[in-house]
């Protein structure tokens, strides 16, 4: 019977030690999760926000060429030589989307989901040996 008693509070503090470990693993857990997820939802408000930007601007400096060009030759044909350079544009983008689109939004959601890959040790140690 002594062995027993013995052995009662060595298995209550192993399974208060188990309990404790699950909830610190399960915290480490959520608190990656919410780190990855903030980090996600900030890289694609910024994306966002870049776009917005990066259109209006777009849209005054086409506005300003299309009027630099008018002035050479008739407004029309500078709109239209502006609207043709931003369909060659798309058609480019649409060809080339892979490299350009899908694999850095690839690499961003891997990097961001996905431990980094560990480089394998060097078996090429100099010998002692001469």
């Amino acid at each position: 019977m002594s062995t027993n008693s013995n052995s009662s509070p060595t298995f209550a503090d192993l399974t208060r030690s188990i309990t404790s470990y699950v909830r610190l693993l399960i915290e480490d857990t959520r608190l990656s999760a919410t780190e990855k997820l903030i980090r996600a939802c900030s890289g694609i408000a910024l994306c966002s926000l870049l776009l917005i930007l990066g259109t209006v601007a777009l849209v005054f400096i086409s506005i300003s060429v299309s009027l630099l060009l008018s002035t050479v030759m008739a407004p029309l044909w500078a709109f239209v030589i502006v609207a043709g350079f931003y369909i060659l544009l798309a058609v480019l983008l649409l060809l080339f989307r892979v490299p350009l689109v899908v694999n850095p939004i690839a690499r961003f959601i891997s990097r961001l989901l996905l431990p980094a890959p560990q480089k394998p040790a060097s078996d090429d140690k100099p010998s002692a040996i001469s």
